[in-house]
């Protein structure tokens, strides 16, 4: 039997393959020890849907919970298992799919012939049912089954088993069964369902909020049970040993893909040996601060990322915190993630700021809210030949996406539909030329919105991967809906624009907004700004078993059409960013209509406008803005080299009543981390030196706080 491989497969199996590095070893667990019951709640996807299920604590690990496999696969997939006692401990289980897996729970050894049919869920691989799929559908390849197989010894955890059923710690089953739209955790000893594109649940959410803390230091304020405080760790090492996916920029890369994670703690330095015993200690206080401490290892630009609920908690309970934090400098190969943070915001924020002001001289201008009335989530303006699309995130409404491809919804208003439509709009336009994206405060999103984009304005069908330690170039094929009509026809085939497309990074412009230049260049389409910030992995949420929420990295790394690694970031073909004797950086020849123009015309070598816009650094713009219902539209009527005036008439959505405003033009929509928290990061390079790991992860979250593990 064949199978088929899609992205999300092969991250989520990348590092379960079997390629004889573990040796299993004999742990006989304490099969009969004493227990007790007790009753654990299901949310399955949804507070409407509660299923109490069985829970036992068992006398040698009393504060850890273990669940039946059975039950947790039914909440998962809705399916049931077939379970069969063998002899010795050994235990048949077959999925609905037909694959089969054995158990040994003396060996705490799992193993399948098949194993990518035993661990993720039957409609990724049924033909029949790819109703996930909407405006980009992978073209999967197939293969034969492969062996696969997880040795949990090594990490002392048991699986425990009785006449009819397996029963394992609940954190250990979510750890190995998820699949992108579904997956479990525990938070407060419940479990919950989430992943799925209609969950009322996100990892994220569920476990990173105050109600969470709350409870959380309340239950251990008399300290953390020592089987606990060791079960949470060794899952931990369970789950980044066979999830993360070696970026390659930590400092001890190397040691981690040899030892692992315990190993590289263990053996690297005196600071991640303290690391470790404060991720083992019974202080909750002290094991936070473990926790945060583990981002000065393991800091990627940002799809790695450890949590600690003391960040959001008391007063108290940061400052209590914030007595076992150590200095970097006392942390041997500690790398000061919070700077780089820092200096990374501030290249989006002044980004946004020479944007803003480019706005200004533009002839048409619209940038439509979000639905909760805010922020653009996309801003477009033509001046001349160039239009410019500029937008903060590639980030598309799936449930609605869903609804309109197999419920006959209505076409979702969002990114992929503007996006489509503002490419049309100027390939109709006569007098524009060139098409420029901007990625100069993008900090990634869904990698179906790039391709998306990709295939529409490059006919682009195919990315480049590696996954887990296996650097062998991998090649991922697709289809893009192009038109949004519900079909994968020759229409989408004979789509093509007269255009020229450039594009716009910063070294904010990270994971998707890293990706995306390094397929333009590829595909020799321009590059315009500074070098891209990196981001090579998929990410993801995770949570430790007593619910700390963690980022990752893992699985697959994208790559140039040569296979080599993109995680330093891409290089502009015109590098255009400057510095300012403040140590600020100068985006005004970057956002500059003349200048693009001009750029587009060496580039692609077509004549340059007859009539180019005056540079920005000699205009003072003034501007009348008239506000009422629907998508915001300026248009600009008259311009002067220095005395300018702007007249606009304007429409904005959002409001419930018909209103009329003036106000100056620096007020116009500002893009995607036009926020308190933004500014506040960039400050930080220029005039602060922040010190503490709570302040520096509250400053980095206001910043990250509409990502969801996704690229």
């Amino acid at each position: 039997m064949k199978i088929k491989k899609t992205i999300a497969g092969i991250a989520a199996l990348s590092v379960i393959i079997s390629s004889g590095a573990f040796t299993a070893l004999t742990a006989s667990a304490a099969e009969t020890s004493d227990y007790t019951t007790s009753k654990m709640t299901a949310h399955v996807y949804s507070d409407e849907n509660l299923i109490d299920i069985e829970c036992r604590y068992y006398s040698d690990m009393p504060h850890v919970p273990y669940i039946k496999l059975s039950d947790y696969y039914s909440c998962w997939t809705g399916q049931e298992l077939e379970i069969n006692a063998k002899n010795d401990g050994i235990y048949e289980v077959k999925v609905p799919y037909g694959a089969t897996g054995i158990i040994d729970i003396n060996k705490e050894y799992m193993s399948s012939e098949d194993i990518e049919h035993f661990i993720c869920p039957a409609y990724v691989f049924d033909s029949n049912d790819q109703s996930y799929e909407t405006y980009t559908k992978e073209i999967t390849e197939e293969s034969e089954p492969q062996f696969g197989d997880i040795d949990l010894s090594e990490y002392k955890i048991d699986i425990r088993g009785d006449e009819n059923e397996v029963w394992w710690p609940a954190a250990t089953l979510c750890d190995i069964f998820e699949y992108p739209l579904n997956e479990g955790m525990c938070v407060e000893e419940e479990l919950y369902f989430c992943g799925h594109v209609y969950s009322e649940y996100n990892r994220k959410d569920n476990a990173f909020n105050p109600a969470h803390a709350a409870v959380y230091f309340e239950k251990y304020k008399d300290g953390r049970p020592k089987d606990m405080a060791e079960f949470n760790y060794n899952e931990l090492c369970f789950e980044i040993d066979n999830i993360y996916g070696f970026p390659g920029r930590i400092t001890y890369n190397d040691l981690l893909a040899e030892k692992g994670f315990d190993g590289m703690l263990s053996e690297a330095s005196d600071g991640t040996r303290k690391v470790k015993e404060m991720l083992l200690s019974e202080d909750p206080y002290e094991y936070c601060a473990g926790l945060e401490l583990l981002n000065y290892y393991f800091w990627d630009g940002g799809h790695t990322f450890f949590n600690n609920l003391a960040a959001i908690g008391s007063k108290e309970q940061v400052e209590k915190v914030r007595e076992y934090l150590v200095s970097p400098d006392e942390l041997e190969g500690a790398f000061i993630w919070w700077a780089d943070n820092a200096s990374s915001s501030a290249s989006g924020y002044f980004a946004q700021e020479a944007r803003i002001a480019m706005f200004e001289t533009a002839d048409t201008y619209e940038a439509p809210p979000h639905s909760d009335d805010t922020l653009p989530y996309y801003e477009y303006a033509v001046k001349g030949d160039t239009a410019f699309f500029s937008f903060n995130g590639f980030n598309a409404n799936t449930p609605a996406w869903l609804n309109y491809y197999y419920n006959n919804g209505e076409l979702p208003k969002d990114l992929i539909s503007d996006f489509y439509s503002c490419i049309t709009r100027a390939d109709k336009d006569p007098a524009v030329k060139n098409f420029v994206i901007d990625l100069g405060t993008n900090r990634g999103g869904s990698l179906d919105v790039l391709m998306y984009m990709m295939g529409l304005i490059n006919d682009l069908d195919h990315i480049t991967l590696t996954s887990g330690s296996n650097d062998e170039p991998q090649k991922s094929e697709f289809l893009v809906d192009k038109n949004l009509d519900k079909a994968f026809d020759e229409k989408d085939d004979t789509f093509k624009t007269d255009l020229n497309f450039g594009i716009i990074t910063s070294n904010y412009s990270f994971s998707c907004a890293n990706l995306m230049p390094s397929l333009a260049k590829d595909s020799g389409i321009m590059l315009i700004g500074e070098r891209s910030g990196g981001g090579t992995c998929s990410t993801d949420y995770h949570a430790t078993a007593d619910g700390m929420i963690y980022a990752m990295s893992y699985g697959i790394k994208f790559a140039d059409k040569d296979g080599k690694s993109i995680d330093e970031g891409i290089e502009p073909d015109y590098a255009l960013v400057k510095f300012n004797e403040d140590g600020s950086k100068d985006y005004s020849d970057v956002y500059n209509f003349a200048n693009l123009s001009s750029l587009f015309a060496d580039f692609y070598k077509k004549d340059a406008p007859q009539e180019p816009s005056e540079p920005v650094t000699e205009t003072t713009t003034t501007s009348t803005v008239t506000t009422t219902e629907t998508t915001t539209t300026t248009t600009v009527s008259t311009t002067s080299d220095k005395d300018s005036t702007t007249s606009a008439t304007s429409s904005a959505s959002g409001s419930s009543s018909e209103t009329t405003t003036t106000t100056d033009a620096s007020d116009l929509p500002k893009t995607g981390n036009n926020s308190k928290g933004t500014a506040a990061a960039a400050a930080c390079a220029f005039i602060t030196t922040l010190s503490g790991g709570a302040v520096m992860m509250a400053a980095y979250r206001l910043r990250r706080k509409d990502e969801n593990g996704s690229l």
